[in-house]
């Protein structure tokens, strides 16, 4: 089955350097003075031999990264970056992303890890404000912030290219951008790309450098580089909040957190196999990207196959032709192959952990899911993961609940590691299960906190009569009997009724039948005229519904107490999180339709002001 072997990750026995030592223990957990490639490592010992990537057929086995990673450090202390620079990571799932995070931990830099459109739509906030001179990116990536280099403070850019490691004859494949949406066809235009390269020599304020050079040159140079234990507080890395909720902000991780978050999984059996093909999806820009499908999947012996273009159109047979047993996805992933139909009855006989995590699934969705992974020949359940990235990820997982039963459940914490407990609105700890309240999260790979933000830092995380800090995650939850947790929603998709009650929309988006014709839906609230809120549907039809919308929308909105439904194709995903766009959906004020009667229906525009439109119009016009 793929590549396989029977040994299970939890009876791994791991070989530490000699000078390894317990640092520090949190939460029980001890955490070792190695850097995260040093603890990697300590788990494929007996591993040398096996491949830790496959990048569309080359490989590049265990025993071969430490020379790599060296490569890579020696050439960008060649470039000048030494201990406490901030080095900027613009990159796709790459094997170049992950060799530079380790890279750049060697030489003790910190990576400050972002998406392209940040830099295109506010390129003084990721760079200058976190006094980063150096951008290593795609060069797909370039031409979206060019423009602002000759005016910043940026003194190096090193540019990737996604054929640098293609096989000879698999070089130039991504010229093809037929099937990929229409906005990653924009980024991976091969004439804007190439206009751009030419161009780079009129911008005389810093240099450019290619990144397969600085490899070629640090792996023939005799630089000395700092082996041995690290310092487990210094500052590791920078990731960004989703934005989901404002404007994204810039989470700091130490050192020993990334470690705890290997850590604390070591020994657990969640059914891995050393030489697991995982199958990346999710952008390294994402600490969940990093931690839950990079650098834990190494930690157990897995094969990493990057797939650089996050394209959800053709997840399904992209999953397929990769033959993976392991892969982690957003939901609207799933749904879009779900919406396809089946690939083959075998096409996903290897994989054995289909995983989703970092937004919430219906019990309608997961089934549909479940249907379509077991059409396709995969015979194990969706599993789910959950909890806030400020906590590290990977909070919860699915894979500690019963296959027969699970549905939506987020899952279990790692106890006694990870603990949480529910909170009501005046901070009582809420005992009784079935409750819906407030998540409080605590865990050793916690994020240290917000960068230059004291006032978001103190919001978010506190410290208890025993010393132990927890973290306000924003999410709503429900404890079960079995101490599993499903994470509902976050605490901000509600509104306030006439009766000052808090309404949470998700629990209309929970209550959704199987059985009706509605692949992924929506629920969102708009202010009226009268101080009031509009409860809107916005729903994406399953392809083979018949039935016409417009006795659609009198059956939805009686059935769930709607004002209103809204029909979409799909979805926008944002573009930095690659999640749905809730912020788009939450401001998409146009277009709904409301009952009328018999032979009519009311269209519905609305507005940020509470302004609300309505025209009578026959049920044909729909």
């Amino acid at each position: 089955m793929g590549g396989l072997t029977n040994i299970n990750t939890s009876t791994i026995k791991r070989k530490f350097p000699e000078w390894a030592k317990v640092d520090r223990t949190i939460n029980g957990l001890d955490i070792y003075n190695m850097n995260i490639f040093d603890t990697i490592m300590t788990f494929n010992q007996d591993n040398l031999d096996g491949d830790a990537f496959d990048y569309y057929g080359t490989t590049i086995k265990y025993g071969e990264l430490s020379a790599l990673r060296d490569a890579y450090a020696k050439g960008l202390k060649l470039a000048g970056i030494k201990a406490g620079d901030v080095v900027t990571l613009c990159l796709p799932v790459s094997i170049e992303n992950v060799m530079l995070i380790f890279a750049c931990d060697l030489i003790n830099a910190i990576t400050n890890n972002v998406n392209f459109l940040y830099l295109k739509n506010d390129f003084k906030r990721y760079t200058l404000d976190k006094k980063s001179d150096i951008i290593i990116t795609l060069d797909a990536f370039l031409p979206y912030f060019v423009d602002h280099l000759e005016n910043s403070n940026i003194k190096t850019v090193i540019v990737m290219s996604l054929d640098d490691y293609l096989p000879d004859d698999k070089k130039g494949m991504f010229l093809d951008t037929s099937e990929m949406p229409k906005k990653m066809q924009e980024v991976f235009n091969i004439n804007q790309i190439m206009d751009c390269l030419m161009n780079l020599d009129k911008i005389d304020t810093c240099r450019f450098l290619k990144l397969e050079e600085v490899r070629k040159t640090g792996a023939a140079c005799g630089l000395a580089l700092p082996y041995g234990s690290t310092d487990l507080d210094r500052d590791i890395s920078y990731y960004y909040t989703s934005g989901t909720t404002g404007a994204p902000k810039c989470i700091v991780y130490k050192e020993y957190s990334v470690n705890a978050f290997i850590e604390m999984h070591a020994g657990l059996d969640t059914q891995n196999f050393v030489g697991e093909r995982v199958f990346q999806t999710i952008p390294i820009t994402h600490q969940t990207g990093e931690r839950v499908c990079a650098l834990m999947p190494m930690a157990r012996g897995g094969t990493l196959i990057p797939q650089p273009i996050y394209n959800k159109n053709t997840f399904g047979k992209d999953l397929a032709a990769t033959k993976a047993n392991y892969v982690v996805a957003a939901a609207s992933f799933y749904m879009a192959a779900v919406k396809k139909g089946v690939i083959a009855p075998d096409a996903l006989a290897n994989l054995r952990r289909p995983g989703s995590g970092g937004e919430p699934v219906t019990k309608s969705a997961v089934h549909k899911i479940d249907k379509w992974l077991k059409a396709n020949g995969c015979n194990t359940r969706l599993s789910m993961g959950g909890g806030a990235s400020e906590e590290g990820s990977g909070a919860f997982f699915t894979y500690f609940m019963d296959e027969k039963t699970k549905t939506n459940e987020t899952g279990k914490p790692l106890e006694p590691y990870i603990r949480a407990k529910l909170v009501d609105d005046n901070g009582n700890l809420v005992e009784e299960n079935e409750v819906i309240a407030n998540l409080h999260v605590t865990s050793p790979a916690s994020a240290d906190r917000y960068l230059n933000n004291p006032n978001a830092t103190a919001e978010r995380w506190y410290y208890d009569e025993d010393g132990i800090k927890w973290g306000v995650t924003g999410d709503i939850a429900v404890r079960h009997a079995d101490g599993s947790y499903n994470i509902l929603g976050r605490a901000s998709d509600s509104y306030i009724n006439e009766k000052g009650e808090r309404v949470y929309l998700f629990l209309i988006e929970y209550s959704i039948d199987e059985e009706d014709p509605i692949n992924e839906w929506e629920i969102s609230a708009f202010k009226t005229e009268n101080g009031g809120h509009d409860v809107v549907g916005q729903i994406i039809l399953d392809n083979q519904c018949s039935t016409p919308k417009a006795e659609l929308v009198d059956y939805f909105c009686k059935k769930y107490n709607l004002d209103a439904v809204k029909f979409y194709d799909e979805f926008e995903l944002g573009e930095v999180t690659g999640k749905r766009d809730y912020i788009l959906l939450t401001h998409d004020y146009e277009g709904y339709y409301a009952p009328c009667d018999v032979s009519n229906l009311y269209r519905v525009d609305y507005s940020w002001d509470g302004t609300t439109s309505r025209k009578k119009i026959s049920k044909d016009e729909i």
